[in-house]
């Protein structure tokens, strides 16, 4: 329908009502047609306004009405209410061999998956002040993801828990300072070789940024409760119920070198408070199967930095990499006991490293630093990373890749389509291999306490709203 015609259109239709009813009747009645022409996308807004000359009062009123309906009866005080979430169903297979002697030697081990992961939450915004409350299968938070066939006992219908994801309250106190309190997401720069991106921190969080030329800085400050209860007995730490908390320090920034190219970089301690005997292995036992995730002597410095560039106005390439060293690894590999390290750590086992490219479409840089994809664009990425026994927590690397372990190296491929806005397919590959023979490949394996190898299959269908 041309503009004449759809101008004519609406002239006809708001006769008639003229004509029809009277001047109360008459007034509200084409109001009310007037807005079902907008809506309908008769009549854009700038030809409805003559149309509606006088109406004012009512025109405010119906957005009111608009702005409280869409509360969802949200308090008055919220400026802004956004409700987020997203559904995954995921295929997986996960496949190693398993060190061993004689006839136990090379045995494979093998698990399919067929997955689903659902996550529900709620941002608001009320003057300086933010909230994140949010939703999520997995009860040990290790993973948001629930198998198929999951059940107790021998109901076929048992249902899977839904449990606190994020519950965290933030308060921007000036242009550059913004602290954070509670279950909230780890707000620090780093890689999925360091820190599962389904892990979230628990305590306080500072955040700096600002400008010093051409380069946006930032520096975060982060406290979280790792295990236990802060408890005393007559202004002694209590030895049964202590605490363990990790702290760390981040200093970064991001570069615009031109409107093409960007470089960020950061570095980062990390260490952890000690107050608990069991957050130690070597304690009386010998690091073990039984006895892996100790965090004692680990005081980390951590390099991640990354450069993008625009090849051309819609496909972006990014450089990444990451560095980890212990600087606390000759005593974390003597407290473990094992013969292999009573004089301290082994070559490169007190580091990790990874390198990555990433090559994907998106309209600008912006878009592409961000990861922000659109209906039709695609993304891949290939790594490799090389992790040592006494460099990382095992408690605290990406669950998927290499099968939640430490003492792995290998190469993972990743890649993305985007079927619509909201709607994205990922597949993944992994090839891991123990780093060191002489040593457990540790960590919170699915299939198996140690391996010499490992591999991975991922397809996921994600619908994110």
């Amino acid at each position: 329908m041309n503009f004449k015609l759809r101008n004519m259109v609406a002239a006809t239709l708001a006769g008639s009502v003229l004509m029809g009813f009277g001047t109360s009747a008459m007034a509200d009645s084409t109001f009310d047609l007037v807005q079902a022409l907008v809506s309908k996308g008769v009549l854009t807004e700038e030809e409805a306004l003559p149309l509606l000359k006088g109406r004012e009062n009512d025109i405010q009123l119906a957005d009111k009405k608009v702005k409280k309906a869409a509360k969802l009866g949200i308090s008055d005080a919220i400026d802004n209410a956004t409700v987020y979430g997203d559904i995954r169903v995921r295929g997986e297979y996960r496949d190693g061999t398993a060190p061993g002697v004689g006839a136990a030697s090379g045995v494979k081990k093998e698990a399919t998956k067929d997955r689903y992961k659902v996550t529900l939450g709620v941002k608001t915004e009320s003057g300086s002040f933010y909230t994140d409350l949010g939703l999520a299968m997995g009860a040990k938070g290790r993973s948001d993801n629930a198998d198929f066939g999951t059940q107790t006992g021998t109901e076929i219908d048992a249902k899977q828990g839904v449990f606190i994801k994020t519950a965290m309250i933030g308060y921007k106190a000036t242009d550059w300072l913004t602290l954070e309190a509670g279950r909230m997401k780890n707000p620090l720069y780093t890689t999925p070789m360091v820190w599962d991106a389904d892990l979230n921190v628990e305590g306080l969080s500072e955040q700096v940024k600002f400008k010093a030329g051409d380069a946006d800085v930032f520096l975060t400050a982060v406290q979280s409760q790792y295990l236990g209860v802060r408890k005393t007995t007559n202004g002694i730490a209590d030895a049964n119920t202590g605490t363990t908390e990790l702290l760390a320090f981040q200093g970064g920034a991001r570069f615009g070198i031109n409107d093409n190219t960007s470089a960020k970089a950061a570095l980062t301690y990390t260490t952890y408070t000690k107050e608990l005997s069991k957050t130690k292995f070597g304690s009386g036992t010998t690091f073990a199967l039984t006895n892996l995730n100790g965090i004692n002597d680990l005081d980390t410095i951590e390099i991640p930095a990354e450069i993008n560039y625009m090849a051309s106005s819609n496909v972006g390439v990014r450089l990444y990499g990451d560095y980890v060293y212990n600087t606390s690894a000759d005593d974390r590999a003597k407290s473990s006991k094992l013969a292999k390290a009573v004089n301290g750590s082994d070559g490169s086992d007190d580091s990790a490293w990874l390198l990555g490219v990433v090559v994907g479409s998106a309209n600008d840089l912006k878009a592409f630093e961000g990861n922000k994809m659109v209906k039709g664009d695609w993304q891949a990425r290939v790594w490799y990373q090389d992790v040592g026994l006494w460099s990382t927590d095992a408690s605290l690397v990406d669950s998927d890749i290499f099968d939640s372990r430490v003492n792995m190296k290998g190469t993972t491929f990743k890649a993305q389509y985007n079927v619509q806005d909201n709607v994205a397919i990922n597949f993944a590959y992994a090839h891991g291999k123990k780093k060191n023979d002489d040593y457990y490949a540790v960590g919170a394996g699915d299939i198996g306490s140690d391996l010499n190898k490992f591999n991975l299959f991922q397809l996921d269908l994600t619908y994110k709203f």
